[in-house]
């Protein structure tokens, strides 16, 4: 394994290790490093499979124990952690366009996916969780009562993108061995 390589799954595995801050704290739902760590992937892994593989595996892995370990009431059952994952090709779109699409994509992707529950095999269970009507009413409600949480994703997918490119950028600048 080579030490640019090494640097890479450093800075992914930070990424990853991030993901569990609501872990600590509520307030920080939604302020995830995903998507951040699939255009970094993207950007720097030059495998084109290896990238893809960066950004499902650690949204499964990281589902799985917040699911199962800190969320199981919301479960029935064991969750296999599957959840609407965001992969494409944002790194062939600029920089501020790519993270605002990555954003707003997530949100109305995972918000669809709360407003179905059930009915696409997400999992809910009634406990805690609110349930929406199946209706126009109750998705227009599902995505207002998300509004809150899309300032930590806008937040946290710029904090997150500008410390593993900037990051890398710099220790590759100061790293021959780092360079392509």
């Amino acid at each position: 394994m080579t030490k640019r390589t090494m640097i890479l799954m450093g800075f992914l595995a930070f990424a990853i290790a991030s993901r569990f801050l609501v872990v600590l704290n509520p307030a920080w739902a939604n302020f995830s490093p995903i998507a951040s760590m699939a255009l970094f992937a993207g950007a720097y892994i030059s495998n084109r499979y290896q990238p893809i593989l960066w950004t499902i595996l650690p949204i499964w892995i990281s589902n799985m124990i917040l699911n199962n370990v800190f969320y199981s009431q919301y479960f029935n059952g064991f969750s296999w952690g599957i959840d609407f994952v965001q992969v494409g090709l944002i790194a062939l779109i600029p920089f501020i366009g790519g993270n605002v699409a990555t954003v707003l994509g997530f949100f109305i992707l995972s918000n669809f996916a709360v407003w179905a529950g059930d009915a696409i095999g997400y999992g809910f269970s009634a406990g805690n969780a609110v349930v929406y009507a199946k209706d126009f009413s109750g998705l227009v409600a599902c995505y207002a009562n998300a509004l809150p949480f899309l300032k930590n994703a806008i937040l946290s997918q710029f904090v997150f993108s500008a410390v593993l490119f900037g990051g890398f950028e710099f220790v590759k600048s100061k790293s021959l061995a780092v360079q392509r």
